[in-house]
């Protein structure tokens, strides 16, 4: 299924710290459950979320974002 892009969605954050990722992202990024996220805090104060991406299953320091870059 297709979602229109740009997405917009308000969700809740609850006592423990938590939120639920949307089902439209979820399925969008074709996320599973223990899959990991990188949050992004740029300058502006906006936060950009990425599906995280591992190299290789023997080292957890060497993984890297899809989508785009770090900003430099």
């Amino acid at each position: 299924m297709a979602y229109a892009f740009p997405y917009r969605r308000t969700v809740t954050l609850t006592s423990k710290g938590q939120i639920t990722l949307p089902v439209e992202l979820r399925r969008s990024w074709n996320l599973r459950q223990g899959d990991q996220l990188d949050f992004v805090l740029a300058d502006d104060g906006s936060v950009r979320v990425r599906k995280h991406v591992r190299l290789s299953n023997n080292d957890d320091t060497d993984r890297v974002s899809l989508n785009q870059p770090e900003p430099t």
